[in-house]
């Protein structure tokens, strides 16, 4: 093994340039760039922690990547981690409205696999057991891995790529500004106190206050699963009814969770700035709209900071709140705790890639969890919440510092990896549908209780 370090200097017009060197090397290598005259004024050398780099000269693999909006920085840490280690990673990303389970079935039929495959947790699960890599001898597997990662007995099969929370993102300034007050967002602990919110900030001149997406991965895969996530708060539970919906056993307009976040839902839908012609939601604007104050609330996730930050102006203040509801009797917990888990995980072929690009896909990840280098992509980067104890470096912006007090408060609804890998596209058609007012919620219910009736457990 080659123990390298990076290092970055600063030259005299502000530029960075960056020196691979072995460990022994390092203090000559300074030392000629010094003498050079590479460096004046004030210098800066960002050295990385220690990286056991493997050599890889000569390997090429590839990764599926499902987080469209990390895209630029997977390839510039695909392209970083290369340069240490030889080898060539090349990042494919599948839009927003691509399914990952179908785009994993497609490249496995055509024996075709990438050598990472990124997928939804339901996606992994389903083909591990076939077609992963045993990862339970990496280091960050017992630092994280084996709670948050996809497991089988005492096998991981994946790397938990980040930690995710969803609800409601909220504009505290916004909220502020135009009540002339300010505003606490543990005030609001029930949808009461949200109606009455909301309507306060129509009568203070913010016309619609609330942003709701069209996507089907949003209203399916990331509301109506809190229907299945939240019936009392325990992970026993949520598959116990997820077997009962299987079964045909369940009558969902009798159920207090489905009824209540629909309730929470029917809310939304009425002040959603969008509500003329719902399906019609634009991301990009949503996110805007929050940014800048247009709404004060967003049903979403801390992977869109990437999207929001780029309008916020500075001194904004948002966060992420629970999707408050009415009926609590059955779990007290969903006004205080909101829904999270490990939403990525990433698995290694052994189906299509030999041992050399295993061993490869390996050091990638362990890149991103032992270097400096890699934890920045991750978390200054990406944006997102590492699921490994062993990164200390704090998280840089506001949602992510939403997700980590309710991961570190222990204040998340866990999440089962058993969904369906069409679920969202399926149920999205149908969220779709109530949310603009095609079906009446008896009509969502019946859709509903079909769809898992039809399927095979």
């Amino acid at each position: 093994m080659i123990r390298i370090k990076k290092v970055k200097i600063r030259i005299n017009n502000g530029l960075f340039i960056s020196i691979k060197i072995q460990e022994e090397n390092m203090k000559r290598a300074i030392a000629v760039a010094l003498t050079l005259g590479m460096v004046t004024g004030a210098m800066a050398v960002n050295v990385s922690a220690d990286y056991e780099a493997g050599d890889y000269s000569g390997v090429s693999i590839t990764m599926l990547n499902t987080k469209s909006e990390i895209e630029d920085y997977l390839e510039e840490a695909a392209a970083t981690w290369g340069e240490l280690t030889g080898a060539s990673l090349e990042v494919y990303t599948i839009s927003d409205s691509g399914s990952p389970s179908q785009e994993i079935a497609a490249r496995y039929a055509a024996n075709n696999a990438p050598t990472l495959i990124m997928g939804d947790p339901q996606d992994v699960a389903a083909i591990c057991e076939e077609y992963a890599v045993d990862l339970s001898d990496q280091a960050w597997a017992a630092n994280g891995g084996s709670q948050y990662g996809i497991t089988s007995g005492d096998v991981v099969y994946s790397f938990p790529f980040c930690i995710e929370g969803r609800g409601l993102i909220y504009n505290k300034t916004a909220i502020e500004e135009t009540l002339g007050e300010e505003w606490d967002p543990s005030s609001v602990t029930n949808m009461d106190d949200l109606a009455d919110l909301l309507q306060r900030l129509v009568d203070a001149g913010m016309e619609a206050p609330v942003a709701l997406n069209m996507e089907d991965w949003s209203l399916a895969g990331h509301y109506l699963t809190q229907v299945y996530e939240e019936q009392d708060g325990t992970l026993d539970t949520t598959l116990a009814f997820l077997d009962s919906l299987y079964a045909g056993e369940v009558d969902l307009m009798e159920n207090e969770r489905f009824n209540a976040l629909m309730d929470t839902f029917d809310l939304l839908k009425e002040y959603n700035i969008n509500a003329d012609d719902p399906l019609a939601a634009d991301y990009a604007t949503n996110c805007a709209d929050l940014a800048e104050g247009e709404v004060a609330f967003y049903f979403n996730g801390n992977w869109c900071w990437a999207e929001i930050s780029s309008y916020l102006e500075d001194g904004t203040e948002i966060g992420i709140m629970p999707v408050v509801q009415n009926e609590t009797s059955e779990n007290e917990n969903v006004n205080t705790y909101i829904c999270g888990s490990a939403t990525k995980q990433v698995m290694i072929d052994k189906e299509c890639n030999d041992e050399t690009q295993q061993a490869a896909a390996k050091d990638f990840l362990n890149w991103l969890v032992e270097s400096e280098e890699g934890q920045s992509v991750l978390i200054d980067e990406c944006s997102i919440v590492p699921a490994f104890s062993t990164i200390d470096k704090p998280v840089t912006n506001m949602l992510a510092q939403s997700v980590q007090d309710y991961t570190k408060a222990g204040m998340l609804e866990d999440a089962p990896t058993s969904y369906p890998g069409d679920h969202w596209q399926t149920m999205g058609a149908t969220m779709q549908k109530y949310l603009a007012g095609e079906i009446d919620r008896e009509g969502l219910a019946d859709e509903i209780e079909a769809y898992w009736a039809a399927l095979e457990q």
